[in-house]
């Protein structure tokens, strides 16, 4: 049984992420503003829900108003402290620095704690998991552009696209102290050129911790129709070389979450034809034998349109989870299909 639910309506609405907050409220954070993105415009908000997602509160700005566009891409709560990694730039991902927002309400008021940790730009820090080992461990994606080059780029007005760089780094970031510190462990590298073509690679990792202590990391490849998958067998430190999947993916951004019994639960658009307007239908996925096979498919919904970017999480029989929808509405999904 599925339960879906309107969250917001804006010019544009990217990435919302859902969370379940320390009062017991939900809260999602997404982009909204401006007509695209990146654009100047983008902002980020809070949202919030003390009905189980039934309804909505208005949106509350995270990140103090200071001209710049703002973006993000991860929500951790631990110790009843919400963190957010926020990515801050000119509207066009130059001078691009992260940032990390910190709330001990709920996500009613916002501080800054300071920037994001190991890798301060050209970052977007992902989805934190727990490793059988007990440590925490929150993937990355990386481009290694310099501040000479971004100062290029600014100096002739050109955009991130146009940077001198040849490949997006995926690894993690590891921290045995819940978080107060942080180590890095670069992963996998997927190049721009050969069958990619001349355009960055959103690979926008995401993690699973399977029984055995193996870390899975699948990855979207921009036009190869599929996910790609690297693991590691201790705890991140070192990485496969990555491989395709059988997996379709429309190039959209998949969100792996651990359920009970060892099962591996992955919201995605399995569809091999790529572009936005393939991203279709709203499917999860459920493993119970580490992610070799696929027991259940189900379709949350085929209703024409594109979904995007799903992230949440396993709650007592529940798959919890906000998505955007036509890049315009931020939705939220109650599953019970597992």
């Amino acid at each position: 049984m599925d339960r879906l639910r309107m969250v917001h309506r804006d010019s544009l609405s990217c990435e919302p992420i859902l969370r379940r907050m320390p009062n017991g409220e939900l809260l999602i954070l997404a982009q909204c503003g401006d007509v695209t993105e990146p654009a100047p415009g983008n902002r980020v908000y809070a949202f919030s829900s003390r009905d189980e997602g039934e309804t909505w509160s208005e949106g509350r700005l995270v990140y103090p108003e200071d001209g710049q566009a703002v973006y993000l891409t991860e929500v951790t709560v631990l110790a009843g402290v919400v963190r957010v990694y926020l990515t801050t730039h000119n509207g066009y991902f130059l001078n691009w620095r992260g940032i990390v927002m910190k709330s001990g309400d709920s996500g009613y008021t916002w501080e800054i704690e300071g920037p994001a940790p190991c890798l301060p730009s050209f970052t977007f820090l992902r989805g934190q998991i727990r490793a059988r080992n007990g440590e925490l461990l929150m993937a990355y994606q990386h481009y290694p552009v310099t501040q000479a080059e971004n100062d290029r780029l600014l100096a002739q007005g050109l955009r991130w696209k146009d940077a001198d760089v040849g490949y997006v780094e995926s690894g993690v970031l590891v921290s045995g102290d819940e978080g107060k510190t942080y180590e890095r462990f670069p992963g996998v590298r997927l190049t721009f050129g050969g069958e990619t073509g001349r355009g960055w690679i959103w690979s926008e990792p995401t993690l699973a911790s399977l029984a055995d202590g193996t870390v899975v990391m699948l990855l979207r490849e921009n036009k190869s129709a599929h996910l790609w998958r690297a693991q590691s067998q201790d705890y991140g430190r070192t990485w496969t070389q990555p491989v395709m999947t059988d997996i379709p993916n429309p190039s959209n951004k998949p969100k792996l979450l651990e359920l009970p019994g060892e099962r591996i639960a992955l919201i995605h658009t399995p569809n091999e034809q790529v572009g936005m307007a393939h991203r279709n239908p709203l499917s999860i996925w459920i493993s119970d034998d580490g992610m070799k096979t696929w027991g259940v498919k189900h379709v949350v919904t085929d209703f024409p349109g594109s979904f995007c970017y799903a992230d949440g999480f396993y709650e007592a029989g529940h798959l919890l989870f906000s998505i955007e929808y036509n890049r315009h509405d931020i939705l939220f999904v109650d599953s019970t299909c597992g």
